[in-house]
């Protein structure tokens, strides 16, 4: 059997020898190394973020004294409290890694322990994917990053482990979309996750699903609109049969309202906008929410006279979530600016307002501003 990413299923990594129980010492009332194991992997069991963080470090601690500061154990020990950090860390950020002093923590901890698999492993061993995707999620030099993860991904395809080359070039997309590493061949990490990912796992596997998701929004974003209207129809299909609704199943129905606006195709878009609006998540009182907006066009003749402007205008969105009735409250700088506006707005589309679970009329103002750059 191929070993896989521990890491990133979650799994506490250590000796087997670790998992026997021995007492708390009566005499000092000390927590003991396998005492604090044990509690650590209770929290994991749990789910108990704040134990799991808790007694990730109390453990990591007795164990460096147990077993060595270079010890495989130790190393793994020191990933687990580390994953613990980054964890509390996505859960208090919206799923992102905020750089503070905890975060700076883990990331030396990761660079401990992969000090040691360096020393005490064969090179380009797989189990350097964990620490050295914990590397790229916790330090906040972007040409690390990339250094780190191009280095996992070449250890993930020399074991030939497709799954984790997968979940490696994902990682690493994520990672470095917004960076100045950001290129064709970091979006290409995408494509190929995704290409792995539907030879491998069955339609319904979540990270398929996710991976469909991006895969979709990609091609939206390069205007290959087929392309991603087959992907979002197959991202929404796959979560509609959970209880609950995903986030990317929300994205996903806004993409296509974008896509189907942009078409012409305005009976399509308005099922997506009716459909965002019934998800279990939002709330039966919710106000009307934009979906596609598209700027209104610059007057010429005010852009080669330098004019500037704005106009604020007032509009009514229909339960279908059509704009209806635009009007000018007040404006600046002429009325090109105003007819400009009025038409660009008459084209926006929304999730309808929605009054004890019924889609209804709502009002709605909007500010829209002309400037030179």
């Amino acid at each position: 059997m191929k070993k896989t990413l521990l890491r990133l299923s979650i799994i506490a990594a250590c000796a087997s020898h670790m998992a026997f129980a021995q007492p708390t010492d009566m005499v000092t009332g000390a927590v003991d190394f396998s005492t604090a194991y044990q509690h650590y992997n209770q929290a994991v069991e749990a789910n108990n973020q704040a134990d799991i963080i808790t007694y990730a470090q109390q453990a990591y601690e007795l164990g460096e004294v147990k077993f060595g500061a270079d010890s495989i154990d130790s190393a793994k020990l020191a990933m687990n409290w580390a994953n613990a950090i980054v964890a509390q860390s996505k859960q208090n950020n919206n799923g992102r890694v905020i750089q503070d002093e905890q975060v700076i923590k883990a990331q030396q901890l990761f660079e401990s322990a992969l000090a040691v698999y360096r020393l005490k492993l064969p090179e380009n061993d797989i189990a350097f994917i964990d620490p050295l995707v914990g590397l790229a999620e916790t330090t906040a030099d972007d040409a690390y990053a990339k250094k780190v993860l191009f280095e996992a991904i070449d250890i993930a395809q020399e074991a030939d482990n497709e799954l984790t080359v997968a979940e490696v070039k994902t990682l690493a997309f994520y990672r470095l979309t917004g960076t100045a590493f950001y290129n064709r061949a970091v979006r290409s990490f995408a494509f190929d996750a995704y290409d792995i990912y539907v030879s491998k796992l069955p339609e319904n596997a979540i990270k398929r699903v996710n991976a469909t998701y991006l895969y979709g929004a990609l091609n939206e974003a390069m205007g290959k609109h087929t392309k991603a209207v087959d992907a979002l129809v197959e991202v929404i299909k796959q979560y509609q049969a959970l209880p609950y609704s995903h986030p990317h199943e929300l994205r996903a129905h806004a993409l296509l309202v974008d896509i189907y606006q942009k078409r012409g195709q305005s009976d399509q878009a308005t099922e997506h906008c009716i459909a965002i609006g019934k998800m279990t998540p939002w709330n039966e009182q919710q106000e009307q929410t934009p979906l596609f907006r598209t700027p209104p066009d610059y007057p010429m003749s005010y852009a080669k006279r330098g004019k500037s402007g704005w106009v604020k205008l007032q509009f009514t969105v229909n339960e279908q979530g059509f704009v209806q009735s635009p009007q000018v409250l007040d404006s600046k700088g002429g009325s090109q600016f105003e007819k400009e506006s009025i038409e660009a707005l008459s084209q926006w589309r929304y999730a309808p307002k929605f009054v004890d679970g019924k889609p209804a009329q709502g009002t709605s103002t909007v500010r829209l501003d002309f400037t030179l750059g």
